[in-house]
């Protein structure tokens, strides 16, 4: 089982290998030029020095495994990170459970991510962990330096309660 914690600043470059890690394992046929993979690992090493307050951390016997992250601290899970040989064991589970737990003790009631659109694992992982598509678009991103096509997800963390037939959340 991993364990969770909030992420140390001295841990960015680690975590930025095992990011770039698991996002080259699923960019396969839109993400192999590179110029993308450069800016994609420019991306990690900048994202964990400078938001290392927003990540939380899975680690094994003292091994970093995977981090995810709510970059704004709201409703928003902006990462989940796990390196490729420790996926499908139940890391990424336990981290978007417990990233799920932060977000519903600061108060939201639902939870937002979104994917790339042919990154089928993550869309397969957050499907079975009961998010639902919400929308479909195409934005420019700076930190890849094209546009690129998401799908966002949302999953409702607290249930509405019905009061005399009217729902109230």
């Amino acid at each position: 089982m991993a364990t969770i914690r909030n992420a140390r600043a001295d841990e960015a470059e680690v975590l930025a290998a095992i990011g770039f890690r698991a996002w080259d394992s699923t960019s396969e046929g839109w993400g192999d030029a590179p110029d993308i993979r450069e800016s994609a690992y420019r991306s990690f090493e900048t994202f964990t020095r400078n938001h290392w307050l927003s990540i939380d951390i899975a680690e094994r016997a003292g091994q970093l495994v995977g981090w995810g992250a709510r970059e704004k601290l709201d409703n928003s899970i902006t990462d989940v990170w796990i390196d490729p040989l420790f996926q499908r064991q139940g890391v990424g589970t336990a981290l978007l459970e417990h990233l799920e737990k932060e977000i519903v003790g600061h108060g939201h009631e639902a939870a937002l991510t979104q994917v790339h659109s042919e990154n089928s694992p993550a869309l397969a992982f957050f499907r079975k962990a009961g998010y639902g598509v919400s929308w479909m678009t195409t934005a420019w991103s700076p930190k890849l330096d094209r546009d690129v096509d998401t799908v966002g997800l949302v999953k409702q963390l607290v249930e509405e309660k019905t009061v005399s037939g009217y729902s109230e959340f």
